[in-house]
């Protein structure tokens, strides 16, 4: 019997992308569709973090995506998004994290319960349990590497 693979294994993820533009978020969006179609993934968080000048009430809302900005912090360096705070105390087979690991809510997901942590293009300090690099910074490709590299991991 062939044993399950990392990526074959997971039924909730969480994703965390940073905003660049909107049509880099759609095009993740649609990226993360594609893949999503074909796997075992039945619950799905997005987190985008924003740059501070960008205003989370302009962009578009989706059921599925919290946006977070610096703003959403007391001076204090709590949370004040109070929707992001109960998804955050869920548990989840996977996060996701693309970019830089240099966000306020890198905190807040630390804390948070996953059976298995990746981050993509960035060096993590020991809290991830696998970090890829990719050259090419489209979502398309990007998120197929991704998922081509879990899919090779064998669960034990």
């Amino acid at each position: 019997m062939k044993n399950k693979s990392l990526w074959s294994s997971t039924q909730s993820l969480m994703v965390v992308i940073h905003y660049t533009d909107l049509e880099a978020l759609n095009e993740y969006r649609r990226a993360l569709d594609k893949i999503l179609d074909d796997s075992q993934v039945k619950k799905l968080t997005i987190i985008v973090t924003l740059p501070k000048d960008v205003n989370k009430d302009t962009l578009p809302p989706h059921f599925l995506i919290y946006y977070n900005s610096p703003n959403d912090y007391t001076f204090m360096g709590k949370l004040k998004d109070v929707l992001l705070q109960r998804e955050l105390e869920k548990s989840f087979d996977m996060l996701l994290w693309v970019g830089s690991l240099e966000q306020k809510v890198y905190q807040e997901i630390k804390s948070c319960s996953f059976k298995h942590k990746v981050v993509v293009n960035d060096v993590d300090n020991g809290f991830f349990d696998l970090e890829l690099k990719s050259k090419d910074e489209n979502a398309f490709t990007l998120l197929d590497f991704v998922v081509g590299t879990l899919d090779k991991i064998e669960l034990i």
